[in-house]
């Protein structure tokens, strides 16, 4: 189908907790268009970063939410320690290469809420041309990301401490603030859909559409964890790929929920983390300057 959207979804066990809210926000979406939209997930139950508190088994845990209804159609891919290193980068590039000839290809995220017309809003723009769309985020951590910021929430300031200067933003508007279905949904329907595009390219990994006949592969392959996002932005400028921007739909990206990293306190940051976010900032500086 022309208007067919694959919804993609990368999920690390200890996120399983926080899921079932966000297959409820995927599902209402899905439910408010009449088009065909495919969810396509990753469970990965890899431990190479993370490892599992006492008590916690990383496959198990996924049984939190593999009976919810929404999955009942979907395709789900597994990776485990059996596999080579795994993680949000390789799947963003590897998803989208496979053969669903979708006029979206769709980054979900574990951390985020869609906005109830989110689905039928991307099968409505017509754009024949590479690109990508974007939603609009509450206030963000400094004025680089005003842009991509809701029309209502850009002249929100930024009154907190100079580390993290976002913090003071009236709840729930803040990015670390966590935000609810009804919240979103009763936010959204103030403001009428409008799509805008944007000067240059600012890629938020959350709930980036990517368009029919985009250049790939996007991502180089050393691109795995720590930046895949900022890679796609440079990427995009290198190849003055255009960037179109809901900026009246807010998504509910709660990046601080509460239930986020359940079952592991492995804290992000060592050597095998560092390793890997080096490959990918040595990767974006080739792409940069060379």
């Amino acid at each position: 189908m022309m208007n067919k959207i694959i919804g993609t979804l990368h999920v690390m066990w200890y996120e399983s907790y926080m899921i079932n809210e966000t297959l409820d926000s995927i599902q209402a979406a899905i439910q408010n268009t009449t088009d065909d939209v495919k969810l396509v997930i990753c469970l990965n139950s890899q431990t190479y970063i993370e490892q599992p508190d006492p008590g916690f088994e990383p496959i198990k845990m996924f049984d939190e939410f593999l009976s919810h209804p929404v999955l009942a159609n979907a395709t789900i891919i597994h990776k485990t320690d059996e596999d080579s290193f795994y993680n949000i980068g390789d799947w963003a590039r590897e998803i989208y290469g496979l053969d669903y000839d979708a006029k979206y290809v769709v980054w979900l995220e574990s951390d985020c809420l869609v906005p109830e017309d989110y689905f039928f809003l991307l099968q409505h723009i017509n754009i024949n041309l590479p690109h990508t769309i974007s939603l609009s985020n509450r206030k963000m951590w400094d004025s680089t990301w005003d842009m991509v910021e809701h029309e209502y929430i850009q002249p929100i300031p930024r009154t907190g401490p100079p580390e993290e200067p976002q913090r003071n933003t009236p709840k729930p508007y803040g990015v670390g603030d966590y935000i609810n279905q009804t919240e979103l949904d009763d936010f959204n329907r103030q403001y009428e859909p409008k799509l805008i595009e944007l000067p240059y390219p600012k890629i938020d990994g959350c709930m980036t559409a990517v368009s029919r006949g985009f250049p790939y592969p996007f991502m180089h392959e050393d691109v795995h964890i720590g930046g895949h996002d900022y890679y796609m932005e440079c990427f995009m400028r290198k190849n003055h790929i255009k960037q179109f921007h809901m900026s009246t739909r807010l998504k509910g990206h709660n990046c601080a929920h509460p239930k986020k990293r359940i079952g592991t306190s492995t804290p992000r940051g060592g050597v095998l983390y560092k390793k890997y976010e080096k490959m990918c900032s040595d990767q974006i500086d080739k792409l940069i300057y060379e």
